[in-house]
């Protein structure tokens, strides 16, 4: 591989950051970033060649790919590039995540290379996945591409073998729940640090007590990044849910799982 491997990634409480840039670490010394996080990461048209390598890095929500960013994945574009799918969930499961990736990708050109789900620390609360990745999962995450750079030279274009993932097809159905956004308390300061950052444009930049709840994606960087805790979650559906995670996920530990 001549060109630095391309890593694509969305990470609205930079767990898959890390866990993205340490595989890209153990391919190469550099790398170029999409950083598809904001909306202006979005807004580029991108294409590659056969002697391109790229790493896509998702997070999981409810066991699949996010919606919008499967919309915005369908628009990339390989001519027989080779490339790696990970996908970054919080300690419960991740379902049909990792094959709808593959798949989606795959079908733009792609050529599926190796695979990963890897273990973040749950964005609604931090009694699940506490503190992940840690140094054990980016050791795991900077393996990992020190063996695809391995692969790489052992598998020229045109002689790839069939890469599999966990998963099944028709992909795990997404259930509907009514729109829901955090709320904003009495700690509030218009800093506009949560609208600066909310991957959405869900919060209003001249007033951030306001959030448009029919595009919010419930991803909590506004709340995970508010240097006040003027943000909350306060839905009686995310307080269930949230309390059933801590329950049947605060304890056990997932490891990463590596697909070759």
């Amino acid at each position: 591989m001549t060109k630095p491997a391309t890593l694509i990634y969305f990470s609205a409480t930079d767990t898959t950051q890390k866990i993205v840039r340490a595989i890209g670490s153990g391919i190469a010394s550099e790398y170029v970033e999409y950083n598809i996080t904001l909306p202006k990461g979005r807004d580029k048209v991108l294409s590659f060649d056969s002697d391109d390598l790229v790493v896509f890095a998702i997070p999981v929500y409810a066991g699949r790919i996010p919606s919008f960013l499967a919309t915005f994945l369908k628009k990339i574009r390989g001519n027989h590039t080779k490339a790696v799918f990970v996908v970054v969930y919080g300690n419960r499961n991740y379902d049909d995540a990792l094959l709808e990736l593959k798949d989606s990708l795959e079908d733009n050109g792609f050529i599926g290379l190796a695979a990963g789900a890897f273990i973040g620390e749950h964005s609604y609360t931090n009694q699940v996945g506490t503190g992940r990745p840690d140094t054990d999962d980016l050791n795991v995450a900077y393996e990992f591409g020190r063996v695809i750079k391995e692969k790489l030279i052992s598998e020229p274009i045109g002689q790839e073998t069939k890469l599999h993932v966990k998963g099944q097809f028709p992909y795990k159905e997404i259930t509907l729940v009514e729109p829901i956004a955090p709320v904003t308390n009495e700690k509030f300061t218009q800093c506009k640090i949560c609208a600066s950052h909310c991957p959405v444009a869900a919060i209003d930049f001249n007033d951030c007590h306001k959030a448009d709840s029919s595009i919010c994606v419930r991803c909590c960087s506004c709340i995970r990044r508010c240097p006040v805790n003027a943000k909350s979650m306060d839905h009686p559906f995310i307080l269930h849910l949230t309390e059933r995670l801590i329950i049947n996920c605060g304890i056990v530990r997932h490891e990463p799982e590596l697909f070759l």
